[in-house]
C-alpha cells in the first residue's frame, strides 16, 4: 500500500511540475464559422463572424476552424496541439499562410520533438510575432490543448517527458520479457497471461503517446489510425480480465461476478472488435462511447471479485486489488476527463503510466509468491509421497530414493555409509494376541525408539509390514555395529510394554557397509541377509555382513 501510495504521490508531484511550467502563451482563442477550404481570404474574411472560446481562452474546443492569437514574443517558437490522437490539424501560419496538415500518424513529423504534440514552426520575424494563426481540427473527439512556446523550452519538457515514459516503458517491458521467459520454461498460463497484459499494457502506452508511429517495425499501425488504439485497448481490457481470474482464482472464490467478467472483459468485448475491424459499418463514431461502457463494467466486475475473494482469505486477491485500484482510478479519471470535454490534466498523463509501473511490480510480486505457494504445495506432496502414513518416516519408494541419492556420493565419503535392515521379532504374534491397532502401535513405538537412540545420525525407513531400513550415513562397519547395539537395547527396553500391555518387543538387525561398487539392491540384500542370519542366531541380536 505504501508503495502505490508514493507512486501516486510522485505522479501529482510531477504533473505540478510539468504543470506549472507550461505557459501557453496564448493571448485569445476564437471560433470561425464554417469556411469552404484553407483560403487565407476566406479566413480573413470570417474574422468579423468570430466567436470567443467561452470556456477558455486558451482551449479549442471541438472541430471547425480557430483563431489563435498567441503573446507577442521573440526567437523561436512553437504551435503545440497537445493530445490530437484522432485529430488531423491544418495550420495556416504567417508570413505565407500555406496550409500544413499534420496527425500523429504520420511517419515524416520533425524527429526533433515527442509525439505528445504537433508541432509547427512559426515564423522568427519580428513583425509577425503576434500575427494571428488559423487551425482547422478534423476528427478531434474531446478538446484540445493548444499553446505557443518557445522551442528550447518544449524540448527541455520533451526530454522530461520522454525520460519518464522511457523509465515505464523499460519496466513494463523487461519485466514482460522475464516473466514470458517463465512461461516458456514452466508452461504455465498464468505467465503468458500476465506478459501478454503487460505487453498490451506497453503497447497502449506507445500508441496513446504517438511514439509507436515513429519506431521501426510497429510503425505500421499507423495505417489503422484511431481504430488501432481502440483495438489495442480493447485487448488490454480482455488480456487483463483473464489475468486476474487466474491470478486470484475468482472462479472459486466468487463464481458470480467471475461468469460476469468473462462476459464484459472477454466475449463483449472481443464482439465489439468484429464491426470495428470489419469494413462495414463505415461509421465507427460508436465505439467509444460503447468501449468505455464495457470497460468500466469489466472494471467493475473486477474489482468486485477481488474484494470479494479477498475477504474469502484469497491473499493474493488483496495484492491485486492494491495494484488494480490505483490503475482503474486513474484510468476512469483519464475517461471521464476526455469524455466530458475537460483538459487531460498533467496528474492523469504521467500518474497512469507511473501507476501502471508500481501495477506491474506488485503484480509480478504476486506471482512470484504463487510460484512459492505451488512449491511449497509440490513439496508437502513429495513428502507426503515418500511418507509411511503410520510411522511418519520414510516408506519403501522414499528411502530407496534416499539411499540411491546417498549412495552417489559415497564413493567421495572416505568415513563411509552404513544401513541396518531391521525385523521386528515375533509381530505376527502381537497382532493375532492383542489386535492390529496394538501392532500398530507397536511400529510407531519403534519410530520412537529410534528417535531416542539415534536421534541426530540415522534416517529410518519403512519396507512393509514389520521390515525397516536405517540408513547411517558417514558410519563405516565398527561405527555402525556400535549404533545397531544401541538401537536394539533400546528398543529391548523402550518397547517392553506398548500402550499398557507387556508385549516385549525386540528386534532383529542386519549390518551392511557400503563397498566399491554397491548398488542400492545390493546394499538391503547384504544387510537383509544379515538380519536372517541374526533370527536364525535366536532374534534380539546383532550380526554385521561377511
Amino acid at each position: 500500500m505504501r508503495a502505490v501510495a508514493w507512486t501516486v504521490g510522485l505522479a501529482w508531484l510531477l504533473a505540478a511540475a510539468f504543470a506549472s511550467a507550461q505557459d501557453n502563451g496564448i493571448a485569445r482563442i476564437d471560433a470561425l464559422p464554417q469556411v469552404a477550404s484553407a483560403d487565407i481570404a476566406a479566413l480573413r474574411a470570417a474574422q468579423a463572424e468570430a466567436v470567443p472560446a467561452a470556456d477558455h481562452p486558451r482551449l479549442a474546443r471541438g472541430n471547425g476552424w480557430w483563431r489563435v492569437q498567441p503573446v507577442a514574443g521573440s526567437g523561436e517558437r512553437l504551435l503545440l496541439i497537445y493530445h490530437p490522437y484522432s485529430a488531423r490539424l491544418t495550420v495556416l501560419a504567417p508570413p505565407d499562410y500555406v496550409p500544413v496538415v499534420r496527425s500523429i500518424f504520420d511517419r515524416d513529423l520533425d524527429r526533433r520533438f515527442s509525439r505528445r504534440a504537433l508541432a509547427f514552426p512559426l515564423s522568427t520575424a519580428p513583425a509577425y510575432a503576434d500575427a494571428p494563426l488559423f487551425v482547422h481540427v478534423e476528427g478531434a473527439r474531446y478538446p484540445l490543448q493548444v499553446a505557443v512556446r518557445d522551442t528550447a523550452g518544449h524540448i527541455a519538457d520533451d526530454l522530461d517527458h520522454l525520460r519518464l515514459i522511457s523509465i515505464v516503458l523499460g519496466a513494463l517491458g523487461g519485466i514482460s520479457l522475464v516473466v514470458l521467459v517463465f512461461w516458456l520454461l514452466l508452461r504455465e498460463r498464468i505467465y503468458l497471461l500476465y506478459s501478454v497484459t503487460m505487453a498490451l499494457q506497453m503497447l497502449y502506452l506507445l500508441c496513446a503517446y504517438g511514439e509507436a508511429y515513429a519506431l521501426p517495425g510497429i510503425r505500421v499501425l499507423a495505417r489503422f489510425g484511431v481504430h488501432g488504439i481502440w483495438v489495442i485497448a480493447t485487448l488490454c481490457t480482455v488480456a487483463a480480465s483473464f489475468f486476474l481470474l487466474h491470478l486470484a482464482e475468482l472462479r472459486r472464490y466468487a463464481p458470480r461476478l467471475s461468469r460476469a467478467l468473462v462476459w464484459t472483459g472477454g466475449y463483449i468485448s472481443l464482439a465489439l472488435l468484429v464491426p470495428l475491424l470489419l469494413p462495414w459499418p463505415a461509421d465507427k463514431d460508436w465505439f467509444p462511447a460503447a468501449g468505455n461502457v464495457v470497460l468500466l463494467a469489466a472494471n467493475v466486475f473486477a474489482l468486485s471479485a477481488l474484494f470479494v475473494a479477498w475477504r474469502g482469505g484469497e491473499r493474493r486477491a488483496g495484492y491485486a486489488l492494491l495494484a488494480w485500484v490505483p490503475l482503474v482510478s486513474l484510468s476512469t479519471a483519464r475517461v471521464v476527463q476526455l469524455g466530458a470535454g475537460a483538459p487531460l490534466t498533467p496528474a492523469v498523463e504521467y500518474g497512469l503510466p507511473l501507476v501502471l509501473a508500481a501495477a506491474s511490480i506488485l503484480l509480478v510480486l504476486v506471482l512470484a509468491d504463487r510460484m512459492l505457494a505451488v512449491r511449497r504445495e509440490r513439496d508437502h506432496a513429495q513428502r507426503d509421497a515418500d511418507r509411511d502414513a503410520l510411522t511418519g518416516i520414510w516408506n519403501r519408494q522414499g528411502i530407496e530414493r534416499r539411499l540411491s541419492s546417498l549412495l552417489g556420493t559415497a564413493h567421495g565419503m572416505p568415513e563411509g555409509l552404513s544401513v541396518l535392515f531391521i525385523d521386528l521379532d515375533h509381530f505376527k504374534q502381537i497382532n493375532d494376541s492383542h489386535g492390529h491397532a496394538v501392532g500398530d502401535a507397536c511400529l510407531r513405538a519403534f519410530a520412537q525408539a529410534v528417535n531416542a537412540a539415534l536421534p541426530y545420525a540415522a534416517e529410518p525407513g519403512r519396507l512393509g509390514g514389520e521390515e525397516f531400513l536405517l540408513l547411517l550415513p558417514g558410519r563405516g562397519e565398527a561405527d555402525a555395529g556400535h549404533a545397531a547395539e544401541l538401537l536394539r537395547r533400546t528398543i529391548e527396553r523402550d518397547c517392553a510394554v506398548v500402550d499398557g500391555l507387556p508385549v516385549g518387543l525386540t528386534a532383529s538387525i542386519g549390518v551392511a557397509s557400503f563397498r566399491q561398487g554397491d548398488t542400492v539392491q545390493a546394499l538391503i540384500t547384504r544387510a537383509d541377509s544379515a538380519m536372517y542370519a541374526a533370527k536364525r542366531a535366536g532374534r534380539n541380536r546383532v550380526v554385521a555382513a561377511g
